[in-house]
């Protein structure tokens, strides 16, 4: 049944409460609430303070916003749209909804709650979802109505429908569950090709510019205070932005000098000693914020209603940083997690192990902070070995005496 005459901060409610509980992140949902508040001021110019689909779409006809941001707004106006509805939830609305053929259904069901049992998110849940419906459906429509008729030739068939790879690894792990429960006469798991993603090399800057990047911060204004404070703790501390969003008074211990987080990607606690320069920026920053609300947070927006500081502000921050500093940033990151990248790099490349960098940026995997070591090309050259003289057969090959034949 359709909501109506909702008014519209409960609406806006109802949607970031059911966000909130699959597992959306709070600079996430801030980022809704922001759109939302957008909306709201909207919808007060027209009159009665009720959303419909219409008002939806006009909104959005006279937004005037960049081609990028233009699908989050998209995607925020379905939500709304989906909850006066009643529609399920939908983790990408801008795909075509399906559903899975009625005879699969029991079958995905009892694989999606073991995957729950596991351990898996609700976005890597949805994720698997989509990729198995997706699958299902199409076997169903090339007339396999029953699990035990399939064939490599319709499994391979089916591949051919992802332009996403990343998708083969999960029909990969659903076609060994089949096999493993009985439901297929083979485990087709092994037809499905391995693909490994190209790992893009981070962004770094050296420590020279990110120190140009710090003194480029004009401290003598309660702006610049908080400012300096926000990129020491992610230059120095490599902190994502949004620990640093949600950074609270009781997480900062000035006293024994660490700060003590619970990340808010991973819901890993971190623990963390504080450099000089970062104690000292924050409490220059803090002892300027008297004045202002307690509200157990540390960083907030300089104007009224002066909330807590949004990841968004910190981007502005980071990037006004690079600009101060005259750093060259064309065709490079530079957001909060180039600091990030930087800091790893430099532990790294100044003789760190592995296992302490990964504890200072709070990651699970070992493996991740690996990739870092790439990008210290000058430290790289000195361990190439340079190539034998050619000799003999190859050696007329290269100097074009000798043409060789290919079978």
């Amino acid at each position: 049944m359709k909501l109506e005459n909702i008014c519209f901060n409960e609406l806006c409610e109802g949607v970031l409460n059911q966000l909130k509980g699959r597992g959306y992140m709070d600079s996430t949902l801030t980022m809704y609430r922001r759109f939302y508040n957008r909306v709201h001021a909207f919808i007060n110019e027209r009159g009665p303070d009720v959303y419909t689909e219409e008002v939806g779409r006009e909104f959005l006809y006279n937004l005037h916003v960049s081609d990028k941001t233009l699908p989050s707004y998209k995607c925020a106006i379905r939500r709304l749209d989906d909850f006066i509805n009643n529609r399920p939830y939908r983790c990408h609305h801008g795909n075509t909804s399906e559903s899975v053929p009625e005879i699969y259904k029991e079958i995905l069901n009892a694989y999606l709650e073991q995957c729950r049992n596991l351990g898996n998110k609700p976005y890597t849940i949805s994720f698997k979802e989509n990729a198995c419906v997706r699958f299902l459906n199409y076997i169903n429509q090339e007339g396999c109505s029953n699990l035990l008729s399939l064939d490599t030739a319709l499994v391979s068939q089916a591949l051919l429908i992802y332009a996403n790879k990343d998708y083969y690894a999960i029909i990969r792990m659903f076609l060994k569950y089949l096999a493993d429960n009985g439901l297929t006469q083979k485990n087709f798991s092994g037809i499905v090709p391995h693909y490994k993603r190209r790992k893009v090399l981070p962004t770094t800057y050296t420590p020279e510019e990110i120190c140009k990047v710090e003194n480029s911060v004009d401290t003598s204004t309660d702006i610049g205070k908080r400012n300096l404070a926000i990129i020491r703790l992610a230059t120095r501390m490599g902190f994502r932005s949004g620990d640093i969003a949600k950074l609270r008074h009781s997480e900062v211990d000035f006293d024994t000098g660490y700060v003590r987080i619970i990340q808010e990607k991973t819901g890993q606690p971190l623990s963390l000693e504080m450099p000089q320069a970062v104690s000292e920026a924050l409490l220059s920053h803090l002892k300027n914020m008297k004045d202002l609300p307690y509200d157990s947070f540390i960083f907030h927006s300089m104007s009224a209603p002066y909330g807590r500081i949004t990841t968004s502000i910190i981007r502005h921050v980071v990037n006004e940083g690079f600009i101060a500093a005259g750093i060259c940033i064309t065709g490079k990151k530079h957001g909060p997690h180039s600091f990030r990248s930087s800091l790893a790099s430099s532990m790294v490349n100044d003789g760190g192990s592995y296992e302490t960098v990964r504890k200072i940026l709070g990651h699970t995997d070992p493996d991740v902070i690996k990739h870092y070591a790439k990008t210290d090309i000058e430290n790289l050259r000195s361990c190439a070995i340079a190539p034998p003289v050619p000799s003999g057969l190859f050696n007329d090959y290269l100097s074009g005496k000798k043409v060789i034949s290919h079978v």
